[in-house]
């Protein structure tokens, strides 16, 4: 068996997109259409951070990752950190303290190591600020995303980690036109999301 989980939020999920397809989805129909012993498991929960996906990990991972014979292989995606990154109710009241965000980060790398050695981590993306300013009492900034994406990518490189950076190439381009809601990606967003997954995978022969 191959494989492939994604573990993540409301972007991992397919939020922004109907029906709700995302990139994971894509991914699901493109690698599942290569071998009928190909999986791919979305595991992305709306509003979930860190905090949130170390909770349920275990769990999660114990019911679908299983080595029965030497060529299995399975590869964990992680699409994190946004919720992370917000603001509840006023801009100074921040969901999770970089630090602590830092630290989670960390121990979701311990622990996906107990199962594979094919991690992957996909940045964060740019937001729209005129439309999550405030975002269902939620407040979204492009400084913050920058930040925390900023953590994620350190941590990727101290502990060797693949990392898919994606905001400095959205902020490079007209990337309003992708966003959905000011947030959450619509369907040329996910499809671009998708062809860069797809194209770093294939990069890494693990597809």
């Amino acid at each position: 068996m191959f494989g492939i989980l994604i573990f993540g939020d409301s972007i991992v999920f397919g939020r922004g997109e109907k029906p709700s397809l995302g990139w994971a989805g894509r991914l699901k129909e493109y690698f599942e259409r290569q071998d009928p012993y190909n999986a791919v498991y979305n595991l992305g929960i709306p509003g979930d951070t860190t905090d949130n996906l170390l909770e349920r990990f275990d769990t999660e991972i114990k019911a679908r990752v299983h080595y029965f014979f030497p060529d299995d292989k399975f590869v964990i995606f992680f699409g994190i950190g946004t919720n992370d990154a917000k603001c509840i109710e006023n801009p100074e009241n921040y969901q999770t303290a970089k630090e602590k965000f830092r630290e989670n980060m960390l121990s979701l790398i311990d622990k996906a190591r107990k199962h594979t050695k094919h991690i992957i981590f996909v940045g964060l993306l740019p937001v729209d600020e005129s439309m999550t300013n405030p975002f269902e009492d939620t407040y979204f900034t492009n400084k913050r995303q920058k930040e925390y994406n900023k953590i994620i990518k350190e941590c990727c490189k101290q502990e060797q980690i693949n990392f898919i950076d994606l905001i400095d190439d959205w902020l490079k381009k007209d990337y309003k036109r992708l966003l959905g809601d000011g947030l959450h990606p619509n369907s040329k967003g996910y499809e671009k999301i998708f062809d860069t997954v797809k194209g770093f995978l294939i990069k890494k022969e693990l597809i």
